[in-house]
C-alpha cells in the first residue's frame, strides 16, 4: 500500500523514472492481454487505481479545485475486481520475467489493501450518456461513483461502489446505456493476495510441472503450447510485444518459437475478460499449495473445468500430428483448429478471429457456433484455404490410423453438405467454392473423382497402419518390385527413385519419416541412384534435400517450394516466367499410387527426366551399362 503519496517507494526500482516510456511500458508489459489502451498507461496509472480505492473508502480527498481521482489507463483495470486469480498466477509462474513479476507483486500488494479485495463492497461498471459530470461523487451511506476515463462521444465510463443495500450515487442524470455488476466471491481476498505475495518473495516462483500441461491438454483438447501458456498465466495475451515470449520464457515452458506462436494464435478467441474469468478461481484456497507436489496439477484440473464451461472441449489430437499441422504454411488456422476440422467435422469450434454472419448478432458465447457458421468473405477464405491445404496433407503426410487422417472423409462429407446454398453462411461458402484457385475450382474438386478416390484410399484401410501413402513401399509394393527389377537395384533405391519422380517436395527429413529409414539407410539408397546417374547432387535453397532429377529447376516464393520442371505436367503446375517460376500448385488430381505409376510410366515411355538413363548389365559377365531410352 502507498504510505506516502509523495514517494514512489512502493514502485519497483526497475520501473525507472516517471514517464510513459519507462513505467507505462513496464505496466502494460506486465499486464499484457488484460488491459486495453496501452498508450494511455502513464507513469501514475497504478497510483491512480490505488487513489480510486482510497476515494471509495473515504481515506483520500481530492486536492483543492478537483472533484475526484483521475483515470488509470483507459479504465479496463476494473475487470480485475473479483478476478485477480490470473494476475496472481502470472506473478507466481516461473516463466514471468522478473521486472514484470515485480510489477505484478506490487499491484497485488496494493490491491490486497484496497476495497476491491473487500467482500463487503459491491461494484458496478457502466457507460453514462453524459459527458459533463464530475470525476467522482460520494454519499453519506459510504457509496461512491467515479469516472474511469475521459469523455468519449458524449459518454463517460463509470464505476460505482457501495456496501449494504443502499443504492450508490450516480455521476449524472444521463441515460445509463450499459451496466454490469462485477463478479463477487472469487478467489483473491486480501489475505490470500498478501500470502501469495509473501510466498513468492520468500520461495521464488512456483515449480513448473510439464505433467500438469499434459493433463490440461488432454482434458480440454487444447494444444500443449496453449495449455502451457494458460498455466503460466499468459493465455494468448501476446498482442503488444514481439517476440511473444523470449528465449528464457520459452525454455521454462519447453516451447519452441513456432509452437509458442501457434499457441498464441489458438488462444486468440479469448477476449481480455475471458482470460480473467477463466482463471479467476483456479488457485488453491491456501496459496502455499502451489509449492507442494502436484500443486500445479490441481490448478490444471480446475482450469480444465473452467475451460470446458467457458469454451467447450475439443477432441484431442496426437501431439505429433499437431506439430506437423504447424508446418502447413498455407493453412490459416492454428494447429488445434486444423485438427478439430478433422476430429469433429460437424462441430469444429469457431476459430479465433472469425466473425458471425448473423443479424442480430447473438450473445458472445462461441460454444454455440462452429467453423461453418462464420462467414464474412475474409473468414470464408481462411476456412477454405485451411481445408484445401489440410485435406491433401492429411491424406499424404499422416500415417494410416492417425485420427486426423481418418477424419478426412467425414470432413469432406460435412463440407459438401454445408456448402449447399440455403442460408447466408452456406451461400458464402458455395460462392467461394466456385472461385478458381491455382487453376482449379475447389467445389469441382470437392465433388469430383479425384477427391472421392483419395477419401476411398483412407476409408478402405488398404494402407497398413502406421505406414504412409507417400511411401511407395507401403502403397505400391508391386510397383517398387518392378522398378527394382528393371533398374537392377535393391527395393530401397527403387522406392526413393519413385518418390523423387512423383512427389513435389521429397525432403530428406520427410523421406526418412515416410519410409522409416535411418540416415545411413537413406544415404545408401541415394548412393545407388547416383551410381546409376539417375539423380544429381546439388545444393539448392529451400529444397531440403541433396539430390535432384536432372533437368531444369523451377524457383518459387513462399509458401510454395521449388521443384524440378519435369514434374510440371505430372502435377498440372502453374508456371510463369518462361517456366522458371512456380505460380501455383493445383489440388491433386491423382491418388499417390496413381501418381507413382504415372511417373514411372513416363520413364518407360521414354519421357523420363534422364537422357540417357543407365541400367545395370543383366549378365554376370559384363559390367557394361545397358541403356534404357529416356
Amino acid at each position: 500500500m502507498i504510505e506516502n503519496e509523495g514517494t514512489d517507494d512502493w514502485i519497483a526500482a526497475d520501473w525507472g523514472t516517471p514517464g510513459w516510456g519507462t513505467q507505462g511500458f513496464a505496466v502494460t508489459a506486465a499486464l499484457q492481454g488484460l488491459i486495453g489502451g496501452s498508450g494511455v498507461w502513464y507513469q501514475d496509472a497504478l497510483r491512480a487505481i490505488e487513489r480510486t480505492g482510497r476515494y471509495v473508502t473515504g481515506t483520500w480527498e481530492p486536492a483543492d479545485g478537483e472533484d475526484g481521482p483521475r483515470p488509470a489507463g483507459e479504465g479496463s483495470w476494473t475487470g480485475f475486481i473479483g478476478q485477480t486469480g490470473l494476475l496472481a498466477l502470472r506473478a507466481a509462474a516461473p516463466s514471468t520475467r522478473p521486472p514484470r513479476r515485480e510489477v505484478l507483486l506490487n499491484l497485488l500488494e496494493m490491491w490486497a489493501e484496497s476495497p476491491f479485495a473487500d467482500p463487503a463492497f459491491r461494484f458496478r461498471t457502466g457507460v453514462l450518456a453524459q459527458a459533463d459530470v464530475p470525476w467522482g461523487v460520494r454519499d453519506a451511506h459510504g457509496g461512491a461513483a467515479v469516472a474511469t476515463y475521459w469523455p468519449i462521444d458524449g459518454t463517460r465510463r463509470f464505476l460505482q461502489a457501495w456496501t449494504g443495500e443502499t443504492a450508490p450515487p450516480r455521476l449524472g442524470e444521463g441515460e445509463v446505456r450499459s451496466q454490469a455488476e462485477t463478479p463477487r466471491g472469487h478467489w483473491g481476498t486480501g489475505g490470500q493476495l498478501r500470502r501469495l505475495v509473501a510466498l513468492v518473495r520468500e520461495r521464488g516462483p512456483i515449480p513448473w510441472d510439464s505433467g500438469a500441461v499434459e493433463d490440461l491438454s488432454r482434458a480440454t483438447g487444447m494444444s500443449r503450447g496453449a495449455a502451457a501458456l494458460t498455466l503460466s498465466g499468459n493465455p494468448g495475451s501476446g498482442g503488444y510485444y514481439i517476440p511473444f515470449l523470449d528465449n528464457e520464457e520459452r525454455a521454462v515452458l519447453d516451447l519452441k518459437t513456432a509452437e509458442a506462436e501457434d499457441a498464441r494464435r489458438e488462444l486468440i478467441p479469448l477476449h481480455d475478460e475471458d482470460r480473467l474469468t477463466l482463471l479467476a478461481d483456479v488457485l488453491p484456497e491456501d496459496p502455499a499449495d502451489l509449492w507442494e507436489p502436484g500443486g500445479l496439477r490441481r490448478v490444471a484440473a480446475r482450469t480444465a473445468q473452467a475451460w470446458l464451461a467457458q469454451r467447450g472441449g475439443r477432441v484431442p489430437a496426437p501431439r505429433r500430428t499437431r506439430e506437423a499441422a504447424m508446418a502447413l504454411e498455407s493453412a490459416r488456422y492454428p494447429s488445434a483448429d486444423v485438427c478439430s476440422l478433422f476430429l469433429q467435422p460437424a462441430s469444429a469450434p469457431l476459430p479465433g478471429g472469425a466473425d458471425l454472419l448473423m443479424w442480430p448478432r447473438p450473445a458472445r458465447d462461441t460454444r454455440l457456433f462452429t467453423a461453418w457458421d462464420v462467414m464474412t468473405r475474409h473468414d470464408t477464405d481462411r476456412l477454405l484455404d485451411t481445408v484445401f491445404t489440410a485435406l491433401p496433407w492429411a491424406y499424404a503426410d499422416l500415417p494410416a490410423g492417425d485420427p486426423v487422417r481418418d477424419g478426412a472423409p467425414e470432413l469432406v462429407r460435412v463440407l459438401r453438405e454445408v456448402s449447399v446454398p440455403r442460408d447466408s453462411p452456406s451461400r458464402m461458402l458455395s460462392a467461394e467454392l466456385g472461385r478458381a484457385h491455382a487453376g482449379v475450382i475447389r467445389g469441382d474438386w470437392l465433388n469430383g473423382a479425384a477427391c472421392r478416390r483419395m477419401m476411398a484410399r483412407i476409408a478402405d484401410g488398404a494402407l497398413p497402419e502406421g505406414r504412409y501413402e507417400s511411401d511407395p513401399g507401403a502403397c505400391v509394393p508391386e510397383l517398387v518390385a518392378e522398378v527394382s527389377d528393371r533398374l537392377r537395384v535393391a527395393p530401397d533405391p527403387a522406392a526413393l527413385y519413385l518418390q523423387l519422380l512423383a512427389l513435389l517436395a521429397p525432403t530428406d527429413r520427410d523421406v526418412r519419416r515416410w519410409n522409416g529409414w535411418a540416415p545411413a539407410r537413406h544415404k545408401k539408397a541415394v548412393a545407388a541412384l547416383l551410381e546409376l546417374g539417375l539423380v544429381v547432387e546439388d545444393k539448392r535453397p529451400r529444397a531440403g534435400r541433396g539430390v535432384f532429377l536432372p533437368g531444369p529447376w523451377v524457383h518459387a516464393a513462399k509458401p510454395l517450394l521449388p521443384v524440378e520442371r519435369w514434374k510440371a505436367d505430372l502435377h498440372g503446375l502453374v508456371l510463369r516466367g518462361e517456366g522458371t517460376e512456380l505460380a501455383g500448385v493445383p489440388l491433386p488430381q491423382h491418388t499417390l499410387p496413381e501418381l507413382f505409376a504415372a511417373a514411372w510410366q513416363r520413364v518407360k515411355d521414354k519421357e523420363g527426366p534422364t537422357a540417357p538413363m543407365a541400367m545395370r548389365a543383366t549378365t554376370e559377365a559384363s559390367a557394361k551399362a545397358v541403356i534404357l531410352p529416356a
